[in-house]
């Protein structure tokens, strides 16, 4: 329990202190909010998932009162990776795996799947967690010999992932149905199980025949067929030990196709059509692998591991009676684990997912194959490797088309089935050896997962500690528990500001909706995604399009890092509402690799944002800070100036001695109303104004676009705060001028993940 807590305190720390610029985040929550409010899914609001996802956490926000916010979905989302990691530790737990194995269990399925700070509410949470939850649950009624329980479980969650994302939940239900098809006796059985790898072996390519021909795909077709063909040989040894009837079958598909009825009847209930539902929850998912993909890097000898595991396997197959065969398969369980563990125990990364596909799924089957001398039967620990190796090699498909999170969601049973055959491994070795030497070796090995599980947590609590200690509150709507770097923090909040008081719809590019919770402004129509330029159709567009026209106050604003990693993987956005918005609108001003557009004829007061220049005519050293800011809650006090890239540090102090002050009040156009003229400390500003402070700098000061500006009142709270931005920031590009420009104002550092399908 007290490891659970906290790594439950770490993960708390980390989901709340992550923001990824792609913001799928943002897209579903403004999905789920959009449903709760008009129902039409498909017809109205857009989605690439299921109506069960959309109709499950509807209802909990009908029962639990609580609104769509950002903080909502990390809190369900923490739930879920919880979740996940408990249920594969009850799992284990179960199997009578030792007290150390269990514990590690824990922390590093936890630690596999830490990718869910990255996309808080998305649909790969819950389907982890609903992954997870069918393999306990199967193994449970496997091991009670309950075919029948079997059947209605993984009937049941087959066809509610199914009704979350159709290819998650076919692999779910492909995965039982082999199971079954193992367990099967009599005439047919003998011919299925002979005939039964060769349709996993090409499953895979048939499934990708869309994009075989690129290298990456291929690959993966031959990597995950062969490990799906070693898998259905080692797991049927455990599959016979219960044979199926044939009311388990009636069970199982009947379960999922009441399941289906259910879901379909409801979701027409709120106002989708017929039509609407199977484009939504079948058709158009299908589609996606041609839209858009993101490749798998491949390690090196993949094809090779996974051929040399299968031909291991089958030799031991052919010779059950080879102790020096099932001796070799041992050594080798105990020799990957380490070298996984070695691997990625240092540091956590989006590498761990990519070694587990690319060489934890081709040794499933060596993992699940059981290892025992002639004449022994079949075990409750041989069914659950089995099931797990099953549930992992088919799961591992979901990284295809998009190899982002989803190798992660995808892959983590990889952690339980490597413990478990590594467990069964050291055990089989240990057999025959002599009393004391099983001791001190079991000790031994008790006392090492044991220390690598407290490393495993700490690093998890250190960077979690880490991230919180780097970052300030965002302090938005919906947002405030979350913090972030202050660069990355004060630029959301300068857009948020800006497209509250200037607008009154905000469209963005990619789909950047958590803009929209925040500042509380509508979407143009409720279809909305974050690729909308290649997911939505040409009256989709269109639809967009006639609204934003009868909106002159509408804002625009592009993520640029997100729209060049795009551009960089060959992936061109356009369109007819692309070429609206390109010719439409102008860039009113870029700060940290955001551009804040406005409509064609208009200009705007850009608050929050200031710039750093010599006045003319003064002395040299002399510079003068110049503030655009709304009316302030507070007077102000002194005025500090922070470099906040990397690690924050003030570089300059500012108050009545050290800088003379000048008001200009302006519209929001930014048209000044009346003349500068100097005010007193401390500084008054109840209308939008323009505030320059002249001052005699005891330092250099950094490059212009690093500050940030923080207003203060005599208590030392902030009152404001504002943004030094370069002078190109502000600089109006010609019309119609590219939506990237070759040289942006402000970068973020740091790669941009691809957004997730």
């Amino acid at each position: 329990m007290l490891l659970a807590a906290v790594l439950a305190v770490a993960g708390y720390g980390m989901i709340f202190t992550t923001f990824l610029l792609y913001d799928d985040e943002g897209y579903v929550l403004i999905s789920l909010r959009n449903f709760a409010a008009h129902g039409a899914l498909y017809d109205q609001v857009y989605s690439q998932y299921g109506p069960a996802f959309y109709l499950g956490y509807d209802a909990l926000h009908r029962l639990f009162g609580f609104a769509w916010t950002n903080t909502t979905g990390r809190w369900i989302t923490l739930v879920d990776w919880l979740g996940a990691a408990g249920l594969c530790t009850l799992l284990v737990a179960r199997a009578r795996a030792a007290w150390p194995v269990v514990l590690f269990v824990l922390a590093d399925v936890f630690t596999y799947l830490w990718i869910m700070i990255n996309e808080p509410m998305h649909p790969g949470g819950t389907i982890a967690l609903v992954v997870a939850a069918t393999a306990w649950l199967g193994w449970e009624a496997l091991r009670a010999g309950r075919m029948t329980v079997f059947a209605l479980i993984t009937g049941s969650t087959g066809a509610l992932l199914a009704l979350v994302k159709i290819n998650v939940g076919a692999f779910l239900v492909l995965s039982a149905g082999a199971w079954l098809l193992l367990a099967t006796r009599g005439p047919i059985g003998a011919p299925v199980r002979r005939w039964l790898p060769w349709f996993g072996l090409l499953l895979p390519a048939l499934l990708m025949q869309p994009l075989l021909e690129r290298p990456w795909v291929l690959t993966f077709a031959v990597v995950v067929g062969l490990a799906i063909a070693a898998v259905l040989v080692s797991a049927a040894p455990a599959a016979m030990s219960v044979p199926v009837r044939l009311r388990s079958w009636f069970f199982f598909a009947g379960t999922g196709c009441l399941i289906t009825a259910v879901i379909a009847v409801l979701l027409l209930l709120r106002g989708t059509t017929i039509s609407g539902f199977i484009r939504g929850a079948f058709t158009a998912p299908l589609q996606q692998p041609t839209i858009y993909a993101f490749p798998v890097q491949w390690r090196p000898g993949v094809v090779v591991v996974a051929l040399g595991s299968l031909l291991v396997l089958l030799a031991s197959w052919r010779r059950p009676e080879d102790t020096r065969l099932i001796r070799g398969i041992a050594w080798m369980r105990l020799l990957v684990t380490a070298l996984f563990q070695l691997t990625l125990l240092p540091s956590f990364s989006a590498g761990e997912a990519a070694i587990g596909l690319c060489y934890g799924v081709p040794f499933a089957g060596l993992f699940a194959w059981p290892l025992r001398r002639p004449g022994s039967v079949p075990t409750s620990a041989d069914q659950a490797r089995g099931w797990l190796a099953l549930l992992l090699v088919f799961q591992s498909l979901h990284a295809y088309p998009v190899a982002g999170s989803q190798l992660n969601w995808g892959t983590f049973l990889w952690v339980p089935l490597m413990l478990l055959g590594a467990e069964e491994a050291l055990g089989y070795l240990l057999a025959e050896r002599p009393a004391w030497l099983v001791v001190r070796a079991t000790i031994a090995a008790g006392i090492l997962l044991t220390a690598l599980s407290g490393y495993v947590t700490y690093t998890i609590a250190r960077i979690a500690s880490s991230y919180r200690q780097n970052g300030e509150p965002l302090g938005l709507p919906g947002a405030e528990r979350i913090a972030l770097p202050a660069d990355i923090a004060s630029a959301l909040r300068i857009i948020t500001e800006n497209a509250r008081v200037h607008g009154d719809m905000l469209m963005s590019l990619p789909g950047t909706y958590s803009l929209n919770l925040w500042s509380d402004l509508p979407t143009p129509t409720l279809a909305n995604v974050t690729h909308w330029f290649s997911l939505l159709s040409v009256a989709q567009q269109q639809a967009i399009i006639d609204r934003l026209r009868t909106s002159p106050r509408s804002i625009f604003v592009v993520q640029h890092n997100v729209l060049r990693t795009l551009l960089e993987n060959g992936f061109h956005p356009n369109g007819p509402l692309m070429d609206y918005l390109r010719h439409a609108y102008h860039r009113a001003f870029a700060v940290e690799g955001y551009t804040f557009w406005v409509r064609n004829g208009r200009s705007i007061a850009p608050l929050s944002t200031g710039r750093l220049f010599h006045p003319a005519g003064a002395p040299p050293e002399m510079r003068c800070l110049e503030l655009t800011l709304a009316s302030l809650p507070g007077k102000v006090s002194s005025v500090e100036v922070w470099d906040v890239v990397d690690r924050p540090w003030r570089v300059l102090a500012l108050g009545p001695a050290t800088a003379l002050v000048q008001a200009t009040p302006l519209s929001l156009d930014g048209e000044a109303l009346a003349p500068a003229h100097k005010i007193g400390w401390p500084l008054a500003v109840s209308e939008v104004s323009r505030i320059s402070l002249c001052f005699f700098p005891l330092r250099r000061l950094p490059a212009d676009q690093r500050l940030l500006v923080a207003l203060l009142a005599a208590d030392g709270t902030r009152v404001g705060f504002a943004r030094v931005l370069s002078a190109n920031a502000f600089e109006l590009p010609p019309r119609g001028a590219p939506l990237l420009p070759a040289s942006p104002a402000t970068t973020i550092t740091g790669g941009v993940p691809p957004a997730a399908n």
